[in-house]
């Protein structure tokens, strides 16, 4: 069945004569004749009743029921010719932990979706037309769906063995102290003067809790923990809690949140953000990594992102 058989098949419909037909098309009668007998012989029925020699058509039982099917085949293939003309779209699926999409990757994830909306096409480009779906997982899953391919980038702090998962270092950031802004905390804090039973433990990376036992090996059961930049928030009305976190944390919690930042007179280990991908990737998010590596790499160079992680 082909198209001009069914737009024949419509304006004889619609003029219900097979001359007039004709001229509307701008193709000769016998021509409209060949592609109605076509059409009718491919869906072994007869759609019209016309008399030898006559040029008035009627519609038959079966002409009737498929007139409703005809205008949904040719809407559908108006929708296919504006669809192919059309550039595609580009996917790309971003997961990251919580952290790390809440305070670094932000206002990178809103420029990206901001831009892909817009009406102006030369900003649109130049936001490399991308429909992001962003999520936040732990470590362990980002790889898992790194490996699956049910991602495509992945954001993280750990750098795990996986057969097929590539992570690349993208920066290091300090760790600092962040208490009640009336703590009694000095500006540079020794880890013996610390107190666990006052800490709130907020960290997934093994490094880290090595250093940690080290310093407080004795009283590592007594601190309590959460897990996400939100929860962190709210328990430092709290006049002697403190927590040591990424300096990029510190950065948002200062901006939105009074809070003290103090430096750790004896370092602890630096945190490491990685860029995760597949091995190999889906074909078709390929241009899309492409340009959100690009837009990355962009916004690295930025002074908001620089005096963040900082």
């Amino acid at each position: 069945m082909k198209t001009e058989q069914i737009e024949t098949f419509l304006m004889i419909t619609e003029t219900k004569n097979l001359s007039l037909a004709s001229k509307n098309l701008f193709i000769s009668q016998s021509a409209v004749s060949h592609r109605l007998r076509a059409l009718e012989e491919h869906l072994d029925c007869e759609l019209f009743i016309r008399g030898r020699g006559e040029k008035l058509v009627t519609l038959t039982q079966k002409g009737e029921e498929f007139v409703e099917i005809a205008m949904r085949w040719k809407a559908l293939w108006r929708e296919t010719k504006i669809w192919a003309l059309q550039e595609s779209k580009m996917n790309l699926s971003v997961a990251s932990i919580d952290s790390l999409n809440t305070c670094v990757f932000s206002n990178l994830y809103k420029e990206l979706i901001n831009n892909n909306n817009t009406d102006d096409k030369k900003a649109s480009e130049s936001s490399n037309g991308i429909t992001l779906n962003v999520s936040s997982h732990w470590s362990k899953t980002i790889y898992d769906l790194i490996e699956n391919n049910d991602i495509d980038i992945g954001f993280t702090l750990n750098s795990l063995k996986y057969p097929n998962a590539i992570s690349k270092p993208l920066f290091k950031s300090r760790g600092v102290i962040i208490s009640s802004i009336s703590s009694k905390y000095a500006r540079l804090v020794h880890p013996h003067d610390l107190d666990t039973a006052d800490e709130i433990l907020f960290s997934s990376v093994s490094e880290y809790h090595i250093w940690h036992n080290f310093w407080w090996e004795k009283n590592q059961n007594e601190y309590s923990s959460v897990d996400t930049v939100s929860l962190l928030f709210t328990v430092f009305d709290f006049e002697e809690k403190w927590a040591i976190v990424p300096v990029w944390i510190a950065r948002v919690f200062e901006r939105i949140h009074p809070v003290k930042i103090s430096e750790l007179s004896v370092l602890a280990p630096e945190y490491t953000c990685y860029q995760v991908t597949n091995r190999y990737p889906k074909s078709s998010r390929l241009k899309a990594i492409e340009r959100f590596t690009t837009a990355l790499e962009d916004y690295m160079k930025t002074d908001a992102f620089i005096n963040s992680v900082q």
